[in-house]
């Protein structure tokens, strides 16, 4: 089988955050505690700049990684705002629309008090029993973002076009963070069926 892919419509989005101020804890316990006596006497911005704080100490501890990983019916405008996709099932060169937030990520100082990050995506369909289908994992290119904040977490809406493949497969993407080269991946289960032959079954 050759199968032909192509992908559009890359774009990432970025959940804005900030750095909490000079609040600082040796445990995650203990940052914890500290925002909870934040809140009781009533510094409402203060615990949640730390809260923040704590969060991206969680996020490094636990690495670059991928989650809610969905197919939508049309590429997503926001952070989780998107309409998912009731059916996995797509006809031959329908376009596949896919969301998926990252976190752990890293930050490059692009100077002028600008954050950059760098993620490289790739893709290939994986047949039920995890064979990959492609000789190499399809580039989908390079996605470069820089912010004035500090972002712990984003999110990308993906565009798919795939052809010459029929069947159920995994779709399997793969983002590399360029500036620590951590990976990760996501999978979703797609199925592609051909209008024709299923209008004439008996056609060889």
């Amino acid at each position: 089988m050759t199968s032909k892919f192509a992908a559009l419509g890359l774009a990432i989005g970025v959940a804005v955050s900030a750095i909490g101020g000079n609040v600082r804890a040796d445990t995650l316990t203990e940052a914890a505690a500290l925002i909870e006596a934040m809140l009781a006497r009533g510094e409402s911005v203060e615990a949640v700049a730390a809260a923040r704080d704590l969060y991206r100490r969680i996020t490094t501890a636990a690495g670059f990684g991928t989650t809610n990983a969905r197919l939508t019916e049309a590429p997503a405008t926001g952070f989780g705002v998107f309409e998912p996709r009731a059916t996995n099932v797509y006809t031959l060169g329908e376009p596949v629309y896919a969301y998926v937030e990252l976190y752990g990520f890293s930050l490059q100082d692009a100077g002028g008090g600008e954050n950059r990050m760098v993620f490289d995506v790739s893709f290939t369909l994986n047949d039920l029993d995890g064979r990959q289908m492609t000789e190499s994992m399809i580039s989908m290119g390079a996605i470069e973002l820089e912010s004035f904040s500090q972002p712990v977490d984003g999110y990308f809406h993906l565009t798919y076009r795939v052809t010459g493949a029929t069947g159920r497969y995994i779709l399997r993407t793969e983002v590399v963070d360029r500036a620590s080269n951590q990976r990760t991946e996501f999978t979703l289960p797609v199925e592609f069926v051909d209008p024709a032959a299923r209008a004439n079954p008996l056609r060889k």
